[in-house]
């Protein structure tokens, strides 16, 4: 039997336009495809020795879904290029446990609050070997750092654009 396998996030990204998150995430927890064949191929691979898969996919591959569903062990993100698409797939997939639907706008507040979770479970699991524990919480907090300044940036935005009541 393979040895188990931390959470993981995997990013379909056909794109090639998110190269910049392999530099934010280590490499341990983090994998990046440019293409489907070879992403699929990975999970398929890596599956049942994966503890928790985070699988950020773009809408126009959101078929994988259909046919995964049911495993355990995976929680799907869709990231839609607009709203009519993000409607979509929440009319698709109403499954908000396992299905997580949103603009790829907020991809990154997405990857960063997956790997907070992933981190953070790990220094949980480690909290008797101190120097893997420190290294989790150290890398978690300066994401939820990271995370804390996305979500005020995106705030800020949203209140910018509210009408004045004058």
């Amino acid at each position: 039997m393979a040895a188990i396998i931390p959470s993981r996030l995997v990013l379909l990204d056909l794109q090639d336009e998110y190269g910049n998150f392999g530099t934010i995430f280590r490499s341990q927890l983090f994998c990046r495809f440019t293409d489907r064949a070879r992403c699929l191929a990975y999970i398929s691979n890596h599956r049942t020795n994966i503890r928790l898969l985070h699988f950020f996919i773009p809408k126009s591959e959101h078929v994988v879904v259909d046919a995964d569903i049911v495993l355990f062990n995976t929680i799907y993100y869709i990231y839609c290029m607009n709203e009519a698409g993000i409607n979509e797939m929440s009319r698709q997939y109403n499954f908000p446990m396992y299905v997580k639907i949103f603009d790829v706008e907020s991809l990154s507040t997405y990857l960063r609050q997956a790997a907070i979770g992933i981190l953070s479970e790990r220094a949980e699991r480690t909290r008797h070997e101190p120097d893997e524990h420190d290294i989790a919480l150290q890398l978690a907090a300066e994401l939820a750092d990271t995370l804390g300044d996305e979500l005020r940036q995106h705030m800020n935005g949203r209140i910018g654009e509210q009408p004045n009541d004058n």
